[in-house]
């Protein structure tokens, strides 16, 4: 069973946000060079067909580029819930929200919290406004923790 901490849902899940922003520029450049190349030498062929190929691919990049924005967009929305019960579990065991790992990154009605004083399962109201913690003994837990 996977946990995460709470560092880990605060800090986001993902490093590559800058890297693919840093291709979807470079590509951006490398189209208006061939541009630019393609509009001072008009005879030569090569700089439009690059320019027609660079263009493909930076629509390509910029959809993808968009589509992980709205994915990133909903895990960090999702992350905030968990962020929030986290803090509300925390401080109902009187305990630090950074003892705390949680084994899912989705708010869902099966989760289960790692803290210090033991495992606890999280029954949300039909309306997830609020929750019951009740203490949970795992049957030879295999733990890994992310974020620690």
């Amino acid at each position: 069973m996977t946990f995460y901490t709470y560092q880990y849902l605060k800090g986001g899940q993902t490093n590559w946000t800058m890297i693919r922003i840093i291709v979807v520029v470079v590509l951006a450049l490398a189209f208006l060079f061939f541009l630019f190349m393609y509009s001072r030498h008009r005879w030569n062929h090569k700089y439009k067909d690059l320019s027609i190929i660079l263009a493909t691919l930076l629509l390509l990049a910029a959809a993808i580029q968009y589509s992980d924005y709205t994915n990133l967009r909903t895990a960090s929305l999702q992350s905030g819930q968990l962020t929030t019960v986290i803090d509300k579990s925390a401080a109902k065991l009187k305990v630090k929200p950074e003892q705390i790992s949680i084994n899912d990154t989705s708010r869902n009605n099966d989760m289960i919290i790692k803290t210090p004083k033991g495992y606890y399962t999280l029954v949300f109201n039909s309306s997830g406004s609020e929750f019951l913690l009740q203490r949970a003994y795992l049957y030879r837990p295999d733990i890994t923790v992310i974020g620690e």
